[in-house]
């Protein structure tokens, strides 16, 4: 029987918001994708005959758990202060709510849910960094409630069993090799991906690497930047240029939230360090089932495992310059250096060549040797990983999702790592409205004996080309 795979991630789905002046567009109903995603599964699941076996994949960060800030107004657990502005904790009862939150905001892409199952195809759902709090079976249920309920309303049969989650990777022997691709980018990842908790907390809760944490203390109060594009990632000068444009002459305020923000992830980092750095006791275990489960030899999932990157946190300089620690203290070595040479009785001269042309050429050589790793780095070296894991199962097509790049790369014969970029709302930093074109990307693959077909798209791309 011939097998035809829909494969996309990154639709960064949350709560819908509204702001006049722009404050986090990203969140505004226009770019809500329900529709245009609803229409894309449909066009999938009518291709081809009855005798081709449809599986559709979300490959993770298909909910956004860390951009929601809404809070109930009633709540059954405490919330605090920070909470109710920079969205809740990592819990299950909390993330149960944000995920009933955003789907009720997004009704179409509950109803896309049922079209798939309803139809007696196979629905995956493989959990990325910003959608970790799947790890909750209550959150799971949740999915499963909502699905339900929207099939009776549509007064329609379906199968829940068809719906699976994946922590970690799916996989079809010989064809397709599915993960997020969080692993591999040490802003994000887990040292033990199949347990991502925190040790001994209650309630129970998810460890936050440390981009997710930047997301929900930063970036839901620096909101003219957009969080699924790179456009936060600017020189000084840059940066003082977006506070003249939106907050010089508003009522918001960048820098005080970002020095508590930071101050918070800083915190956080520490306080979990431990849970990142543990070795469950378990651990070998839990491999052994997932081995068992995926009918895969336990060495060779050993392999997988040991390709991840260990988490910035430990390598704390890398986690001093993301957040511009070593810069302030270079800045203020070099305004006491000047403060310490107007003072002393040495040449004009040197009073004047030593702070505007010694220290700005100091820096820059600190900076060109301390630059090192950037959030791009593991989009750079995703090919690689790809390539390994061809190497240790066999599979014809490798796809990550996370670095929101669509790529399609040849391996070797009969093998492609592919990236299916993303759904979410990618524009210019000066224009709110326009969409970057060529995103909204889907992996199509179709097995048929021995021949393969793949198309990487976007939903404005014509013709398809495989």
């Amino acid at each position: 029987m011939a097998r035809a795979y829909f494969v996309i991630s990154d639709v960064h789905l949350c709560d819908v918001q509204e702001h006049s002046d722009g404050w986090k567009a990203y969140k505004s109903k226009r770019f809500v994708v329900d529709d245009a995603l609803d229409a894309t599964v449909a066009e999938f699941l009518e291709r081809g005959g009855p005798e081709v076996e449809r599986v559709v994949v979300l490959n993770g960060d298909v909910i956004d758990f860390d951009l929601i800030t809404a809070t109930p107004e009633d709540p059954p657990w405490p919330v605090t202060r920070h909470e109710r502005r920079r969205g809740m904790r990592a819990t299950e009862g909390k993330s149960v709510w944000k995920l009933q939150h955003v789907l009720d905001d997004h009704p179409g892409f509950v109803a896309m849910l049922v079209r798939v199952l309803a139809g007696g195809h196979r629905l995956v759902y493989v959990m990325g960094n910003h959608d970790r709090e799947f790890h909750f079976p209550g959150v799971q249920q949740a999915l499963r409630d909502a699905i339900e309920a929207r099939a009776r309303m549509d007064g329609v049969e379906i199968e829940l069993d068809r719906l699976e989650f994946e922590p970690w990777f799916f996989y079809v022997p010989g064809e397709i090799y599915v993960e997020h691709g969080q692993q591999y980018d040490y802003y994000t990842s887990w040292r033990y991906v199949l347990d991502p908790m925190v040790p001994g907390r209650e309630p129970a809760e998810i460890v936050l690497p440390m981009g997710n944490l930047s997301n929900r203390e930063l970036m839901s109060e620096m909101g003219f930047f957009n969080p699924h594009a790179s456009d936060y990632i600017l020189n000084v000068y840059s940066y003082v240029m977006h506070w003249l444009r939106h907050y010089a002459f508003s009522r918001r305020n960048i820098a005080i939230p970002f020095l508590i923000g930071s101050v918070i992830v800083l915190q956080e980092l520490i306080r979990t360090k431990s849970a990142v750095q543990r070795n469950p006791p378990d651990y070998q275990a839990r491999l052994e089932a997932y081995a068992r489960a995926k009918d895969l030899p336990l060495d060779k999932v050993q392999a997988l495992e040991r390709l991840k990157r260990a988490p910035i946190t430990s390598r704390w300089y890398r986690v001093i310059r993301e957040f511009w620690i070593d810069r302030m203290i270079v800045a203020a070595i070099m305004t006491g250096g000047t403060i310490a040479l107007a003072l002393v009785p040495i040449a004009l001269w040197i009073k004047l060549v030593v702070p505007l042309m010694g220290f700005p050429l100091l820096f820059y050589i600190y900076e060109w040797f301390a630059h090192g790793e950037t959030i791009f780095s593991a989009e750079e070296e995703a090919e690689k990983y790809a390539r390994t894991i061809a190497e240790i199962v066999p599979a014809q097509i490798v796809t990550f999702g996370h670095s929101h790049t669509p790529l399609s790369v040849p391996l070797g014969p009969n093998v492609s790592y592919v990236n299916t970029g993303t759904w979410a709302p990618v524009y210019s930093q000066k224009e709110h409205h326009e969409l970057t074109p060529g995103l909204r990307n889907v992996l199509e693959a179709r097995f048929e004996g021995d021949r393969a077909t793949v198309w990487l798209s976007s939903t404005g791309d014509e013709p398809r080309r495989p």
